[in-house]
């Protein structure tokens, strides 16, 4: 039987999972990876927090109150740390969860541990039967204990914000050790690193985020020293812990007890018996947090530490999910076997390290040439690193004593000087075969260079290029290696007299520089040197392309440059350091800091909302590491972490492309744009001001300030659904007597930066205005809550009175967009250029996923035929047939289909666009009379930047345009299959877009805009939120099927044999012909 993988015995992860109603970590994940979640709304609260709201489980222990306290928390201490940061955090969906967990976990730890440990296994035990259903008893997890309770680990990728995690996880651990009067127990908040360049980066870390922190000082003492203990946050390299304190080392017990311990690679010294006893008296009488990208390795082997981590570890969020988040960058890895005993090896070495050589220059060339056009992804400088094995370490290579270090060194001065040599490696290696093939007979460089074939440059070229951008020179010449006196163990490395193009950083720089002396093909020197090419390579200012070392990147190295890896004679021991490796390499900025690689976005959140993220094909090369191992057998190591971690190689998967057929009718199709050259942000200014006539009826701001209570009950005891009307109040003269102006002000101020509202002008006395002018605003409070019971009130009179203003910034914003716009407005006749069509449906699928494969092949033969029907995708999805949609076909994969399997781009259909396309092609084929001699044409709309968006709705896309045609009119309507939960109540802008639409129409008639007269607008929404779930919104009446159908939404379950007869009764009921 096979041994049950690392990441299934998570089991105090599956309980957290458990409290929101998910059993893995993907159904969770996927509600909230939508990036439209990120950030806060205006009334301060978590977009995330809304969704994660809508599906909390009736029985889980967390309340609502709870849930949103939670929120706040996170809330206030991201604002801590974001008070000194000029680009200020927005948590990720991970992260946030990551958040939340801990949040959850150390309110349950420090209010009750007895009972905390009591539902732990509770559920442990029914987790058990799990693993012994699948496993054997060796697997079945130990009870947890009290004292296990005070450790949590996070096993996060790199790259995944570890750090930041750790600065809110200290204030969240602080909080509620406060909130249980247990502040004064603290002692010391110690962080715990691998070495002392992660001790500085720690420390530059925390000033940018106003913690106060300093290096651990063991000759810190006496009441200075107790005034600032558990002030200070102490840093120290864990190397240096030892039972007795010495001159560069300090005693584990100088720490004494009652510490909060944070340890940065919590994998380090977890399986050493002495490291880890000093970790455990370390955090004696207090608490743990360790963050690791490598938990699952470390605890690999061990009984132990597999029962220890899979009763800690709280979150995961380890590579697998990372990557198939679209985070971080592709990869192609390759290996060579090193035969250079003989001539033929040696050839295919110096050609195969010729390639490496090659595809850093493709990478280095494309980014400097597109540099500008690349902006927005934040694509850092190429860098090219060598990781030698061993540093000094001698071996005999065609007759020569070289090291790892210096056998790199030689290949470098060897491509240089034997000029002919290398152009006919040049030349082979554009020409795609090389003769190095792969498992399947394929050359490995068939499909490497495809910006360097585009280019058309010749091999002489290409070389003479290669000596300016990567070696710094206009010539060749020898290579200079000189031993810097005086630097950070260092040798830098240059053409003759030219700037350093590299330089070698190891720990016995003297010692590498003295085994260069033999060669004579390195030119050996000293000069004085008292800087660090290393500490700024990631400075856009570096000369440095290349850096040669050994394993000290592994940790602590904090670059974004890495593009392309060579590694050489690296054993499967070293397999851990690697994988640590390959992690900084993967990182990537990112569009706009998402962290996600061009292939994974069509859209981002901008300015005004999505938007469209264009962008080419050569792209993916600067997004992509390139691995090239020598003799290196991590390989099977490594292969063994991607297929733990669930992560599938490039090489594991085929692509397919399924071309689209677009089809238009015969009469020309009307739609409603904005012309692309109108900019509201760029072509006006406009200034906050007063709500007048329709701001302040039509669009009045509602702020509900009511706490919201889970009821429970047992099935017995009955609760009335009946609610009470809500109390509204106003901020009378004496409210706003105590409130702080400049904070308001500079709150309001913050908000226009983070929505990038350049062009708003906001005056300070239109602030405390707007607030004396109560007409433009409901409220609905406790009565209670506006009375002058004590000063602790007047801070929530200051929430409330900034959650009004920003709601009404953003309303008063979209309304002054949406007039700027509103003459711009045109209608136009659809074409086979609207940016709504596409050409290819791109595939990525998994090779052992053989059903799906056959499927998609069958399904490609057929689209090339003209054939379409409804076609199952091997039970993972399926292509739907409606002839009346304009392109064919229309892609669904079904909720749950793992990413790292399947992938397709465009974006497919989700559940309820799927539903709606189903239920609109059986109500089509029934010859509806109410359809006679009309023709029904469908389009998927796309969001910003291709489809058609109104901004009077909040930027609303609508999924689909829906046109009737026949009769003197086209009818064009906007239909939205959606959930309705987050929206605003009844006055949402999205409910009340059916209003807002025809208002748009009214206005294109007056101004006698072209066709205007020959279409009609309307819009619905078709709710998957199920009228339960809505029927009580904002407390008051009951709101009925039939008031949210006068509103133009439409129940997709409830209603699912009628809801498309209503939408087209309602559409024709104004049409001229049925009258």
């Amino acid at each position: 039987m096979a041994d049950i993988p690392f990441s299934h015995k998570l089991v105090l992860n599956r309980y957290m999972l458990g409290l929101f109603g998910a059993e893995a970590f993907e159904p969770l994940a996927n509600r909230l990876k939508d990036e439209s979640l990120e950030g806060r709304n205006e009334e301060g609260l978590s977009r995330f927090h809304l969704e994660i709201a809508a599906v909390l489980p009736k029985d889980s222990p967390i309340t609502s109150d709870g849930l949103r306290q939670y929120d706040e928390n996170i809330s206030r201490h991201t604002n801590r740390i974001n008070r000194k940061r000029s680009d200020r955090i927005e948590w990720k969906y991970f992260q946030y969860l990551a958040l939340l967990f801990a949040e959850v976990y150390l309110d349950g730890y420090f209010r009750d541990a007895d009972g905390l440990l009591d539902r732990l296994n509770t559920f442990l035990d029914n987790f058990n039967d799990g693993l012994l259903e699948r496993g054997t008893k060796k697997d079945r997890l130990r009870p947890f204990t009290k004292d296990g309770l005070s450790k949590l680990a996070f096993w996060n990728a790199t790259g995944s914000g570890k750090t930041l995690l750790m600065h809110v996880n200290i204030l969240q651990y602080q909080h509620y050790l406060g909130k249980a009067g247990r502040r004064h127990e603290l002692n010391r908040v110690v962080v715990l690193t691998p070495n002392e360049r992660l001790t500085e980066q720690h420390l530059r870390e925390f000033h940018v985020a106003g913690m106060p922190a300093a290096v651990f000082n063991k000759d810190r003492s006496g009441s200075t020293s107790s005034l600032l203990t558990g002030q200070i946050i102490d840093v120290i390299d864990m190397n240096k812990l030892r039972e007795e304190g010495k001159k560069k080392t300090v005693s584990v017990d100088q720490f004494e007890t009652n510490n909060l311990v944070l340890i940065d690679e919590g994998h380090r010294g977890a399986s050493g018996d002495v490291w880890s006893e000093m970790r455990q008296r370390l955090a004696r009488d207090g608490f743990t947090f360790e963050y690791s990208a490598t938990l699952g390795q470390a605890a690999a082997g061990s009984k132990d530490l597999t029962d220890e981590y899979a009763k800690a570890i709280l979150f995961d969020y380890s590579y697998r999910f990372f990557y198939a988040d679209g985070f971080g960058k592709d990869f192609a890895i390759l290996n060579i076997d090193d035969e250079s005993a003989t001539a033929k090896g040696q050839e295919h070495r110096r050609l195969y390290l010729t390639a490496g050589l090659l595809s850093y220059y493709q990478q280095l060339r494309l980014f400097e040439e597109r540099k500008a056009d690349y902006k927005a992804f934040l694509i850092e400088k190429p860098l090219l690193i060598f990781v030698g094995g061993k540093v000094t370490a001698v071996r005999t290579v065609s007759k020569r004593k070289v090291s790892d270090v210096v056998d790199i060194l030689l290949f470098v001065a060897e491509f240089i000087k034997d000029k002919a040599r290398t152009l006919g490696y040049i030349q082979t290696l554009l020409s795609g075969n090389t003769g190095l093939l792969d498992a399947k007979n394929h050359d490995i460089f068939r499909e490497a260079f495809p910006f360097l074939q585009k280019s058309g440059l010749t091999p002489e070229a290409i070389f003479t290029d290669i000596l300016a951008r990567l070696f710094n020179s206009t010539t060749d010449g020898l290579l200079h290696v000189e031993y810097l006196k005086g630097g950070d163990g260092e040798l830098a490395l240059r053409l003759g007299d030219n700037e350093p193009f590299g330089i070698v950083s190891v720990g016995d720089a003297k010692g590498v520089a003295d085994l260069c002396e033999p060669h004579t093909a390195l030119q050996v020197s000293e000069r004085d040197f008292s800087g660090s090419y290393f500490g700024a390579i990631s400075s856009e200012a570096s000369p440095i392309n290349i850096l040669i070392g050994s394993k000290k990147f592994t940790e602590g190295w904090n670059s974004y440059r890495v593009s392309t890896m060579g590694l050489m004679h690296i054993g499967k021991s070293e397999g851990s350091e690697i994988i640590q490796l390959f992690g900084r390499g993967v990182r990537l900025k990112g569009f706009g800091n998402c962290l996600k690689r061009s292939g994974a976005i069509n859209w981002v959140n901008g300015e005004d909302g999505l938007e469209w993220v264009p962008k080419d094909k050569d792209l993916p090369l600067l997004e992509t590491l390139n691995v090239f191992g020598v003799q290196s057998d991590y390989m099977a190591q490594f292969n063994e972490f991607l297929e733990e971690e669930g992560v599938p190689s490039p090489d594991e998967m085929e692509r397919f492309e399924i071309p689209v057929t677009v089809k238009l009718p015969a009469t020309p199709l009307i739609t409603v744009q904005v012309p692309g050259d109108i900019n509201f942000k760029k072509q006006t200014k406009t200034t906050l001001g007063l709500p007048e006539g329709d701001m302040s009826a039509k669009h009045r701001v509602v702020l509900d300030w009511y706490p919201r209570v889970q009821i429970k009950g047992s099935k017995g005891v009955k609760f009335s659904r009946h609610t009470v009307a809500p109390n509204e109040e106003k901020l009378q003269e004496g409210h706003l007597a105590f409130l702080d102006y400049d904070h308001i002000y500079f709150e309001i101020q913050r908000l226009k930066a983070e929505r990038n509202w350049h062009n708003l002008n906001i005056n300070r006395d239109t602030i405390r205005e707007l607030l004396e002018n109560s007409d433009w605003y409901v409220l609905q409070i406790p009565a209670e809550q506006m009375e002058f019971s004590s000063f602790s009130r007047v801070q929530e009179w200051q929430e409330i009175a900034i959650a009004l203003l920003k709601k009404y910034c953003d309303r008063f914003y979209k309304a002054e967009k949406a007039a700027f716009e509103a003459p711009h407005r045109e209608y136009r006749r659809l074409d086979p250029t609207d940016p709504n069509f596409f050409e290819t449906y791109k595939f990525a699928i998994h090779q052992d996923e053989d059903l799906i494969i056959q499927r998609i092949k069958a399904l490609k033969e057929e689209v090339e035929k003209g054939t379409f029907r409804d076609f199952d995708l091997g039970g993972m999805g399926e292509s739907l047939a409606f002839d009346r949609h304009l392109y064919q076909p229309l892609l669904h994969l079904k909720k749950g289909v793992d990413a790292n399997l399947v992938k397709v781009s465009p974006v497919h259909l989700n559940e309820g666009e799927r539903d709606f396309v189903a239920d609109l092609t059986a109500y089509h084929a029934t010859n509806p009379a109410i359809l006679a001699e009309r023709e029904v044409y469908l389009l998927r709309n796309q969001t910003r930047g291709r489809g058609v968006g109104f901004f009077e709705a909040g930027n609303f896309y609508p999924d689909f345009i829906l046109w009737i045609v026949g009769g003197p009119v086209q009818h064009i309507v906007f239909v939205d299959p959606k959930g309705i939960l987050r929206c605003d109540g009844l006055d949402d802008p999205k409910i009340k877009f059916h209003e807002t639409i025809k208002d748009i129409e009214a206005h294109m008639r007056r101004e006698s805009i072209a066709l205007a007269d020959e279409v009609t607008l309307d819009s619905f929404i078709v709710s998957n939120t199920a009228l339960s779930d809505v029927r009580w919104w904002k407390g008051g009446t009951e709101v009925t099927a039939a008031d949210f159908a006068k509103r133009h939404v439409l129940f997709q379950d409830e209603c699912k044999d009628t809801y498309v007869e209503t939408l087209f009764t309602k559409v024709l009921a104004s049409d001229p012909s049925l009258a």
